[in-house]
């Protein structure tokens, strides 16, 4: 307690510098972690990076801010007798202006391993910076994570591949995270002390693909007990992931990214019912125990005193859910409407305010200083009625120590409704969501992010910060290259100029061709109006979830059948056509571009199986449906072929991740290769005899080498079969007898360990711009644009 209370002392004239919360960014992280960084990214020593860059952390600028920054936070960026100087008022801020350097003056860009990694050829000469460069944030903050991204994208990453995110992270401005790595081993830890012992608690986890969803909503013991691949959470693994976590931890402070800690939210062993018979606990279904019973508080002081402990903090703190015992988080109550003219005008529902202040005090107990950090994705589809209950709740906790994550604000922002009243004055990070389930297709409304942040700039005075909350990463380099510079922007970009400086950046020098290929995408895949309409007209997440001819589900649910497309497929094939003559041009294919040309080819040919995908399921006639059938299984293995070109299109590739955690262990093998084949296509793990397809099936889907030519083209060959048998026989579709084939058919591509029955490419294989013109000239170049499907 001392400790915290001397740091409140040293951070109190800090604080004043952010006026919306109780927190300052300034002075965190050094010039060697980021020199560090760059070492690592460019392939320099520790002496090259010294003689080119004189990197420093200082208090302030030389230029004061602008009316427009909302912050202190800058860089400045200058020549210094030979070096290019980079000062900066912490790491991040550091990192991106030495990015910003070599973004702008070198032609270099950054991204993720799997969507090309980064284009960092280096120059003959460090180029001058020139006049002397100021840059401020606009706001304080730049988020990015989701809880469930830990599932999605990053649970089978080692810390090589954790330091390259964090690489990333810095170079791109990023200050806060979610941070949810390794916590099975507190709540093991914490759960003990209350009477669960160690069998009882990996049994009530969920398995290692599904952790996201026993930790804070009510899914449990999946990958438990699902056949003889299937076991409950090894004590090696959450031992492991904690060891992993601490190394992240300290990495990300010795950058200045400030790291968003989990903490208890109610939900515990079914065992406690009998361990603790009088407590406030649901009596059915997933146990939550209501935060105003005193065993939340005694729970919550153990685990944060385990996990502080263990694992230090930044005092900032993730929970979600409204903590009076419903199932959830996700539930509602119900609040008689009025018709309140103002926010002084609303009430505070008392309960909400009482679950609310429970749940902060439990954790500002035992950190004096914490910061609630909340995910507002449960708030959506609130009305007006529901103001007393928001209103109760964000007011229940002191002023400046609650932040809310408003994350769907691309497609169904929260802040703008009720009158905007906007959180009634809480803090809150305007946020994309984009992403659901790690799908790989391309989308996203970059003129949005153009215009509707600086709508909230003006609109209301509590946008703490930018930021992003993608289910799951490595898609969309362009849309999140934008989105991660959005917290420095003062004002809209003229994205031509903005894309045609990212294209250049992406390859490492102009290629025309390049150029107008991007052009035509933002005009279609990532245009504004088409995306939002779409958006608008499928509903929410489901127009974003892109299923198509390649991953569709034949006579499947929403998630799984196609939905029309928002932009013109013409212009993406067109697009395609000039990033092929931009790689014939170059003479050389970089992995930037390599992606990018897989990338976009498989997005033409994901959207040109449609037209394929209908007519096999319109076909009425055994000989039709051969016919059709037979088109759409040869352009399905030839999208794989066109995956195997690059290592981000691998399922290989994550399989490999994931069996690596086994150590040798066979038994272990068997599980991790389990978990991540199902995860990425029928979600939970499919049984052994079962006849019913799973629930969240095709949720997460990838459009992966090894996926798209083995599981995804195993349930067209299961349609095919069945139609033609129950039409020659005059019979309509058995599609019980087809829901077993696909049943079966998923399990054993699931389980087949080391893909020995079914095989995919293990590493990169073929010429990419090679497959590329082969598929080209076969399915899109004499294909009349006015007659696409779409």
């Amino acid at each position: 307690m001392a400790k915290f209370c001397l740091l409140y002392i040293l951070l109190g004239a800090a604080l004043a510098e952010e006026s919306l919360v109780a927190y300052t960014f300034a002075g965190r992280g050094s010039a060697g972690a980021v020199a560090d960084v760059l070492s690592r990214v460019l392939k320099l020593t520790p002496a090259e990076v010294s003689a080119a860059f004189e990197l420093e952390v200082v208090p302030k600028c030389q230029t004061p801010r602008p009316a427009s920054a909302k912050t202190d936070l800058c860089f400045d960026l200058m020549d210094s007798n030979g070096r290019v100087r980079v000062a900066a008022t912490s790491g991040p801020e550091l990192a991106y202006g030495a990015a910003w350097y070599l973004r702008t003056r070198c032609n270099m860009s950054f991204s993720w391993n799997r969507t090309g990694g980064h284009n960092t050829v280096l120059p003959k000469a460090w180029p001058r910076v020139g006049k002397p460069i100021t840059r401020y944030r606009s706001v304080p903050m730049s988020y990015f994570n989701n809880v469930v991204t830990f599932s999605y994208s990053y649970v089978w990453y080692n810390f090589s591949e954790w330091e390259a995110w964090l690489d990333w992270a810095a170079l791109s401005g990023i200050n806060l995270v979610c941070s949810y790595t390794g916590q099975e081993e507190i709540y093991r830890k914490t759960f003990n002390s209350f009477g669960v012992n160690d069998s009882e608690f990996a049994a009530w986890s969920n398995g290692a693909a599904w952790l996201a969803w026993s930790r804070g909503q009510s899914m449990h013991g999946i990958g438990n007990n699902c056949g003889d691949a299937c076991t409950p959470l090894p004590q090696t693994w959450m031992t492991r992931q904690w060891q992993l976590q601490k190394q992240i931890l300290d990495r990300s402070r010795r950058l200045g990214i400030v790291s968003v800690l989990p903490t208890f939210q109610g939900n515990v062993p079914p065992l406690f019912r009998q361990l603790f018979p009088h407590a406030n606990i649901s009596k059915t279904g997933a146990a939550w125990l209501d935060d105003l019973d005193p065993l939340f508080a005694e729970i919550q002081k153990k685990y944060m005193q385990t996990m502080i402990a263990d694992w230090d903090t930044d005092h900032w703190y993730e929970t979600d859910g409204y903590f009076n015992q419903n199932q959830g988080p996700w539930l509602r109550t119900m609040t008689s409407p009025s018709n309140w003219k103002s926010p002084e005008d609303v009430p505070a529902d008392p309960d909400a305010f009482a679950h609310a202040k429970a749940a902060y005090k439990s954790m500002n107990s035992t950190d004096p200083l914490a910061v609630w950090f909340y995910q507002g994705w449960i708030w959506r589809g609130w009305g007006h009625d529901k103001l007393p209950f928001m209103k109760g709740f964000v007011s229940a906790v002191p002023p400046r120590h609650f932040v809310m994550l408003d994350m769907f604000d691309e497609a169904d922002p929260e802040w703008d409704k009720f009158h905007d009243f906007g959180y009634f004055g809480t803090p809150f990070i305007w946020s994309v969501l984009h992403n659901f389930g790690g799908n790989t297709g391309m989308w996203g409304s970059v003129p949005s992010l153009n215009s509707r942040p600086f709508e909230a700039f003006r609109g209301t005075s509590n946008v703490a910060g930018t930021g992003a909350a993608p289910e799951g990463i490595d898609q969309n380099p362009f849309y999140y290259s934008f989105v991660t510079d959005l917290s420095w922007l003062q004002a809209p970009a003229d994205l031509r100029t903005w894309t045609k400086d990212w294209t250049v950046q992406r390859y490492g020098r102009y290629h025309e061709k390049a150029c107008e290929a991007f052009d035509l995408l933002l005009e279609s895949v990532y245009a504004n109006t088409t995306n939002n309409k779409a958006i608008a007209a499928v509903g929410g997440f489901t127009a974003e979830k892109n299923a198509d001819g390649l991953t569709a589900l034949p006579l499947g649910g929403s998630m799984a059948t196609p939905h029309k497309d928002w932009y013109s497929l013409a212009a993406a094939i067109q697009a395609w056509d000039k990033l092929m003559q931009a790689a014939e041009d170059a003479g050389e294919t970089r992995e930037t571009l390599n992606y990018d040309l897989v990338n976009l080819g498989r997005e033409v040919l994901s959207k040109m199986s449609n037209k394929m995908f209908h007519q096999l399921l319109n076909a009425t006639t055994a000989e039709a449906v051969e016919s059709v059938g037979n088109s759409l299984l040869t352009l399905l293995s030839d999208t794989d072929r066109l995956l195997c070109c690059d290592e981000g299109f691998l399922a290989s590739s994550w399989i490999r991740s994931a069996v690596r955690w086994a150590d040798g262990n066979q038994t272990l093998e068997r599980y991790f290769e389990m978990a991540a084949r199902s995860l990425t296509t029928v979600w939970t793990p499919q049984e052994p005899g079962s006849t019913g397809i799973t629930t969240l099936c095709d949720y997460a889907n990838r459009q992966w080498a090894g996926q798209v030519g083995g599981f995804y083209k195993l349930r067209y060959v299961c349609y095919m079969q069945q139609a033609k048998t129950d039409f020659a026989a005059g019979r309509p579709l058995n599609k019980a007898s087809y829901e077993a084939c696909v049943a079966d058919s998923s399990y054993h591509w699931t389980n087949d360990f080391q893909a020995i029955k079914y095989p995919m490419c293990a590493k990169p294989t073929g010429n990419t711009l090679a497959v590329s013109k082969e598929l080209f000239e076969r399915y899109a170049k004499n294909v009349n644009a006015f007659s696409i499907w779409i």
